[in-house]
C-alpha cells in the first residue's frame, strides 16, 4: 500500500496543472516503431488488423488491434500510412509479440517488416495550447500541422525534418513527433528550451502516468494483457471497423457487439476524496466475500485531486454512479463507479460559442488552419453547435478534404434534418468528387428543405395553417397505419417483442403515452436486456405522472445498458434520472 496525497507530490501537481492549462512535452521511450514496405503490405495488414487499413489514405492513421481467434488482445497499436509505407507505433512491452503474431501468417506475401525504433526519438507535445506552441517552432510559419486525429505530416520543426502526428494521449489536444536519432539531442535541448520560454512544462514519468489514467487510456501490463478481450477495454469503439472484411478474432468482436453482456468491463472508480492510502494495481475487489472485479491502474489524479483507478467490474457492479464498498487486500474502500475517461476538457456552451466566433474570425482573415483548430475545439466542447459543423465542413472542402466535410454535413443533418445549407454543401461536395447522382439527390433535398422552411415561416404569419395541419394529419395517418399493422401481427403472437416495441414506439411518437406503456412492458418481459425499451417505458411513465415507477425503470435500464455497453441509451437514461432527481429537490 502506498501513501498518496497532494502534499507529497508538489512537482507532479505543478506539471499537471501546466499541461492541462497550457501544454507539456515528454519523450516517449516506451514506444517502438515498425515499418512495413512492399506491394502486399497494405492488403496483408488489412487481413490481420481490426481496423480498415485499405481505407487509409496517405497522411492518415488510426487505432488498431492484433487479436487471436478468441478476440483476445495481442497488441494495441497506432497505424499510419505515409505514402505507400505503413508504420506502427507500439508499446515496447507488446511489440515483440505483436510482430510475431503478424509474421506467423506471412507466407508468400511480398512485404518486409523492419524495426525502426533505433532510427527515431519520439516526443509528445500535449495540452490545449500544443498546436499554438508548435506553430511558433515551424520553419515555415505558413506550413500546416496535421488537422485531424491520427493525421501525419512531414514538417520542419526547430530546424529538423520530423514526422508529426496529431495524437491526443492525455485527454486534451496533442501531437507526437518522430525525430531522426542523429538529430535527437539537439532537438531535445531546443524543444525543452522553447517550451520553458512559452511557459509549458517537461512532463515527468509520474505526471504522465497520472494524466494517462485521468484520460482513461489503458496500457499493456497494467490495464490489459494477452487474456483480455478487446471489448472489455472499450477500445473497440475506435480500433475496430465493423464494415471491413474478415480478420482474426472478428467473430468474437461481432458477437459481443450484437449480444453484449460482457462478464467484466473496464470502468473508472472514484475513491473517497479523503483517502490517502492506495490499494495495489491488480488487486482483487470483493463484496460480501465474493470477488466482483480487479483493479487495473491506480493513481492519485492531480486534476481531480483524489485517488482514482481503472478497474474491471462485473455486470451488477459497473453501473455508473453506483457507490461500492469494496474489500481490497483486507481493507474497505468506498468508491463511486464512473464511465471512462475521468477527465474531460473543460468548457461549456459559452466556451463553444466563443471558439466558434474565434474560428470564423480566423477564417475571414485567411488563417484556415488556425480556424480549423478552433472549430474542432468548439465541437469538442459543444457537439450540438450547428454553425461549427457547417463552417468546419466548408473550410475542409476548400482543402479538398471532402470525406470529412461530408461526414460533418451528415452529423449536422442528424441534428437538424432540414438544414438547407447542409444539403446544399453535400451536393457541392459530391459533385467535386464526381458523384453526380448523389449531388443531384442532395440538391433535391435542399430544395425540399428550403420549401418546408418557407412553409413554416408563412405558417408563423398565419398563412399556411391549413397546409401544415394537412401535413400533420398525413403523418398521424401513417402512424395509425403502423399501429394497425402491429396490432394485427400481435394477434398471432401477443408477446412478440419486436411487434410490441414497434406498437409502443408508434404510440410514443403520437404522444399517446398511456397506450404505449403496456407494449413496452411486454417488450421488456420478453427481452429483459432491451436497453432502449427501458428508456422508452420510463419516458411514458414519467409523462403520465408515474414518477417513482419511471425512476425504478430507469435504474433497472441503466444497469442493463451498463452491463451490455449500450452507451447511447445509457447516457439518455442517466440524463432522465438526473432530471427526475433535480425535479424532486
Amino acid at each position: 500500500m502506498t501513501f498518496l496525497s497532494a502534499a507529497c507530490m508538489p512537482d507532479v501537481l505543478a506539471e499537471a496543472e501546466l499541461t492541462r492549462l497550457r501544454f507539456g512535452v515528454s519523450p516517449l521511450p516506451q514506444f517502438a516503431l515498425y515499418q512495413f514496405t512492399g506491394p502486399d503490405a497494405i492488403r496483408f495488414l488489412n487481413n490481420r488488423l481490426s481496423n480498415d487499413v485499405l481505407a487509409l489514405k496517405p497522411g492518415q492513421g488510426h487505432r488498431n488491434a492484433v487479436l487471436d481467434r478468441q478476440g483476445k488482445i495481442q497488441c494495441i497499436l497506432d497505424l499510419y500510412r505515409m505514402d505507400d509505407v505503413l508504420w506502427m507505433m507500439i508499446d515496447q512491452a507488446e511489440a515483440e509479440n505483436a510482430v510475431a503474431q503478424i509474421e506467423k501468417f506471412h507466407i508468400l506475401e511480398n512485404f518486409q517488416c523492419q524495426d525502426q525504433s533505433n532510427a527515431y526519438d519520439l516526443w509528445a507535445i500535449q495540452g490545449p495550447e500544443s498546436a499554438a506552441f508548435l506553430k511558433t517552432l515551424l520553419a515555415d510559419p505558413g506550413a500546416s500541422l496535421p488537422l485531424r486525429p491520427y493525421d501525419c505530416l512531414p514538417v520542419e520543426l526547430l530546424g529538423v525534418s520530423v514526422r508529426m502526428i496529431r495524437r491526443a494521449m492525455l485527454g486534451d489536444d496533442g501531437f507526437v513527433c518522430w525525430v531522426p536519432r542523429e538529430q535527437g539531442d539537439a532537438f531535445k535541448a531546443n524543444l525543452i528550451s522553447a517550451s520553458q520560454k512559452a511557459h509549458g512544462t517537461l512532463i515527468s514519468t509520474a505526471c504522465w502516468e497520472a494524466l494517462r489514467v485521468e484520460a482513461g487510456q489503458p496500457r499493456f501490463g497494467q490495464d490489459y494483457d494477452f487474456d483480455t478481450l478487446l471489448p472489455e477495454t472499450g477500445l473497440e469503439r475506435e480500433a475496430v471497423s465493423y464494415s471491413k472484411g474478415c480478420y482474426l478474432g472478428q467473430e468474437t468482436i461481432a458477437r459481443v457487439k450484437t449480444y453484449g453482456m460482457l462478464q467484466q468491463a473496464l470502468v473508472g472508480l472514484l475513491f473517497s476524496p479523503d483517502l490517502t492510502t492506495a490499494p495495489a494495481s491488480g488487486a482483487a475487489c470483493r463484496m460480501d466475500e465474493k470477488v466482483v472485479g480487479r483493479l487495473a491502474s491506480v493513481v492519485y489524479a492531480p486534476t481531480l485531486k483524489r485517488l482514482i483507478a481503472m478497474a474491471y467490474l462485473g455486470k451488477k457492479e459497473r453501473i455508473p454512479g453506483k457507490s461500492l464498498s469494496l474489500e481490497i487486500d483486507g481493507q474497505t474502500y468506498n468508491a463511486e463507479v464512473c464511465l471512462l475517461p475521468f477527465y474531460h476538457p473543460p468548457g461549456g456552451e459559452s466556451d463553444g460559442q466563443t471558439l466558434l466566433n474565434q474560428g470564423l474570425t480566423l477564417f475571414s482573415e485567411g488563417q484556415d488552419e488556425a480556424a480549423i483548430d478552433k472549430l474542432r475545439q468548439a465541437l469538442a466542447l459543444q457537439p450540438d453547435l450547428l454553425a461549427a459543423y457547417e463552417a468546419l465542413g466548408v473550410i475542409l472542402s476548400r482543402h479538398e478534404e471532402y470525406d470529412e466535410a461530408i461526414a460533418l454535413m451528415n452529423q449536422l443533418l442528424a441534428l437538424d434534418p432540414d438544414h438547407v445549407l447542409a444539403h446544399t454543401n453535400l451536393s457541392i461536395f459530391y459533385m467535386k468528387l464526381g458523384d453526380k447522382e448523389k449531388a443531384e439527390e442532395e440538391k433535391a433535398k435542399a430544395t425540399s428543405a428550403a420549401f418546408r422552411a418557407a412553409m413554416r415561416e408563412k405558417a408563423k404569419a398565419g398563412d399556411l395553417t391549413v397546409d401544415l395541419e394537412a401535413e400533420r394529419q398525413k403523418k398521424e395517418l401513417a402512424l395509425r397505419e403502423r399501429i394497425a399493422m402491429f396490432q394485427e401481427a400481435l394477434k398471432f403472437n401477443p408477446e412478440d417483442p419486436l411487434g410490441n416495441f414497434g406498437l409502443g414506439s408508434a404510440h410514443l411518437e403520437l404522444q399517446e403515452y398511456a397506450q404505449a406503456i403496456e407494449p413496452f412492458q411486454k417488450t421488456l418481459k420478453s427481452q429483459p436486456k432491451h436497453s432502449v425499451g427501458y428508456a422508452s417505458l420510463a419516458k411514458c411513465l414519467d409523462a403520465t405522472g408515474q414518477t417513482e415507477q419511471a425512476r425504478t425503470i430507469l435504474e433497472q435500464g441503466i444497469e442493463v445498458a451498463a452491463a451490455k455497453g449500450d452507451l447511447m441509451p445509457l447516457k439518455t437514461m442517466q440524463a432522465h434520472l438526473q432530471a427526475l432527481s433535480n425535479r424532486t429537490e
